[in-house]
């Protein structure tokens, strides 16, 4: 009897089989890990869009209780994102700003986040 060492070819197609299943999960996983990353970019932008219409809001809105729009435009001039805001009044001395920020998603869908926040007047 010979005693031969090695592997058999079924043995090798399945090594082969197994890697290849193993591969394509890995390039499935990330292009959604890229496009959730993408994701969280534009949602980011928009957050910080916001937040920025809100310390201005804090800022003058003991005096001016107006509402308003405003628009984030990419240096090519295509819409990024929308703002607009409103206030109620919570008490003599107090309002609610509402912040309405609408942004565009990768599909072409246009998403809307809502940032609420209490605005004290005593001085």
């Amino acid at each position: 009897m010979n005693s031969e060492r090695g592997f058999t070819i079924v043995e090798v197609v399945v090594a082969i089989v197994v890697l290849t299943v193993g591969l394509l999960g890995l390039v499935t996983t990330s292009a959604l890990v890229t496009r959730m990353i993408a994701r969280g970019q534009r949602s980011a932008n928009a957050a910080t869009f916001a937040a920025r219409r809100l310390e201005v809001l804090r800022a003058t809105g003991c005096t001016s209780q107006a509402a308003g729009q405003d628009t984030l435009y990419t240096q090519s001039g295509t819409v990024l994102a929308t703002n607009s805001w409103g206030f109620t009044t919570a008490s003599s001395k107090a309002w609610t700003v509402v912040d309405t920020v609408h942004y565009q998603t990768a599909q072409g869908n246009w998403r809307t986040d809502i940032v609420e926040n209490e605005l004290l007047c005593v001085f």
